[in-house]
């Protein structure tokens, strides 16, 4: 770093540092000036290792965050300037937000009403829609990653962790990024990520600003953890008219969560003093409600009809999702009530697990030995992940909910248990007629293929970071080698897809008469160190 005087500091002979702004997981954020175009700017100094290695995957890591925030356009969207090497450190220059995060706007004054936290999730659900339509994620949604301009207005920043979808992953095996509390359920397992998981985030943090309490605040990260991926969320009385939103947005299936143009739409019903936000949808049923960019960047399924993009807003007027900006007068973010005692927002820290890069099994026959070098973080988050992580889903019925609910004529249900430590199981009392259509869905309960080192697990099957330390057992003992052991397998005469990964559900039409069959995905010999059971709903319409 040069010196152009004993107080003045030059990075790549053009940035004057000033003052710090604040210090992250990712980097230390500097005020700067830039004396070539003479304007403030703020500098992000990134966090690098002494080894060529841990060098290399953060500089890839600050180009992606450099091309992710360049792709976006908006003006709640953080703007960047400029990439630079300077005295073997990376720095990112970016756009100056001269006002305080919102998680120290909440704890310094209290949290916002409903109201005044609606038109920041209407700025902030335009922010994301803009970077899913560039074609990245932001992954680490929530109020320390939104800035509050002068005039009151958010600006979504922190791209430090994004991933672009077009790019290869640089996030390393079992490697967690990201804030506990605010972390969508599918990030913990090996399910796709998509733009539901930045809306879950985003619904977190519209909880956390209404109220002042995260919804998954715990004691410990283990049991945030535990409590993002199994539990409930908690919701005080005082978010209002905000809660069939935050309740739909912490669904834990992304398949079930409104899309963009849903939550939009209640949003500014409750930002304009309506009691009701209005229907919610799940966005693979959301009928009436047109599609978004932020659905066509979301996997196939959650699509609706021909994506359309939307006009940007403006910084002063909430905007609209269906059309050009609404002109009514801003929704002014000042005034909030305060709280006795600050609230903490982040409470729950970055996690960055770095659990798979222990040694490898050493294998003993079947069994699947493995040693943990245990690190902070993996300590966090294998405890959590060894309390359980699945998700329970009830099955669909049309009746009470019971094994015999009252169905239409045509359509039998039954419940049937499928045990870890058993191969191909039936699961129907009677044979599948030809053309029928038969629904598998997960229902409850939980299972590992190895009892002694793993955690249980739902239909999802393992992480991807527990599969790997199993890998030395793959050839021999996976049934369908492309998916992580535990996860539901299912199979039918005649399907193309046997053996089939059912996950949490399948559908299909049966080409024959035949039987259905379902198992984890272990194969015999390699059963003896199985533990647990899944629960799972069929139906069958003849």
């Amino acid at each position: 770093m040069t010196s152009g005087g004993d107080d003045v500091r030059l990075v790549a002979g053009r940035y004057q540092l000033g003052n710090r702004l604040g210090r992250g997981g990712m980097g230390t954020v500097w005020r700067a000036y830039d004396q070539m175009l003479a304007r403030e700017v703020a500098a992000k100094e990134l966090n690098v290792a002494s080894d060529d290695r841990e060098y290399q995957r953060r500089l890839r890591r600050a180009q992606r965050e450099a091309r992710t925030v360049a792709r976006v356009h908006h003006p709640h969207v953080v703007g960047v300037h400029d990439l630079v090497e300077h005295d073997d450190r990376l720095w990112i220059v970016m756009e100056l937000i001269d006002g305080p995060n919102l998680a120290r706007r909440i704890a310094d004054d209290g949290p916002l009403t409903p109201r005044h936290t609606a038109a920041l999730g209407l700025q902030l659900l335009g922010a994301l829609e803009a970077v899913h339509a560039a074609g990245a994620l932001h992954r680490d949604v929530k109020p320390a990653n939104v800035l509050l301009r002068r005039d009151g207005s958010a600006v979504l920043t922190d791209f430090g962790i994004a991933a672009l979808e077009d790019d290869e992953s640089l996030t390393t095996t079992g490697e967690l990024l990201g804030s506990i509390g605010y972390m969508a359920p599918e990030r913990l397992t090996a399910e796709e990520v998509g733009p539901p998981s930045d809306l879950w985030s985003l619904g977190a943090t519209l909880s956390a600003v209404a109220s002042g309490v995260p919804p998954f605040q715990r004691a410990t990260g283990a049991a945030a953890l535990h409590a993002v991926t199994f539990a409930d969320p908690e919701i005080p009385e005082r978010v209002g008219p905000l809660r069939p939103i935050i309740e739909a947005l912490l669904n834990k299936s992304p398949g079930r969560r409104p899309s963009a143009a849903t939550i939009g739409a209640a949003l500014r019903r409750v930002a304009d003093g309506a009691e009701d936000p209005g229907p919610l949808p799940p966005a693979d049923t959301a009928g009436d409600f047109p599609a978004t960019a932020m659905d066509a960047a979301a996997t196939p399924t959650d699509a609706a009809g021909t994506p359309t993009l939307t006009a940007p807003p403006t910084v002063t007027t909430p905007h609209s999702l269906s059309g050009p900006p609404t002109p009514t007068a801003p929704h002014t973010l000042a005034g909030s009530p305060t709280l006795a005692g600050p609230p903490s927002l982040d409470r729950e820290p970055t996690v960055i697990d770095k659990a798979a890069a222990s040694s490898p099994p050493r294998p003993r026959g079947r069994s699947r030995a493995r040693t943990w070098w245990w690190t902070a973080g993996a300590t966090l988050a294998v405890a959590a992940l060894a309390a359980g992580l699945f998700f329970a889903f009830g099955p669909p019925s049309n009746g009470d909910g019971g094994d015999d609910a009252a169905q239409p004529s045509g359509t039998s249900t039954s419940k049937v248990t499928v045990d870890a430590g058993r191969g191909w199981q039936s699961a129907t009392s009677s044979p599948i007629q030809k053309g029928d259509r038969v629904s598998v869905r997960y229902t409850s309960g939980t299972w590992t293929v190895d009892s002694t080192n793993l955690p249980l697990v739902g239909p999802l099957g393992h992480t991807a970071a527990d599969d790997q330390s199993l890998r030395f057992a793959w050839e021999d003992c996976k049934v369908k080698p492309d998916v992580t052991f535990g996860a539901l397998l299912g199979r039918y005469p005649g399907n193309p897809g046997n053996p089939h990964a059912v996950r949490r559900a399948w559908s299909f039409q049966a080409t024959r008469s035949g039987t259905l069959q379902l198992r984890p995905n272990d194969r015999e010999g390699c059963l003896d160190d199985n533990k647990g059971a899944l629960t799972l709903t069929v139906q069958i319409t003849h």
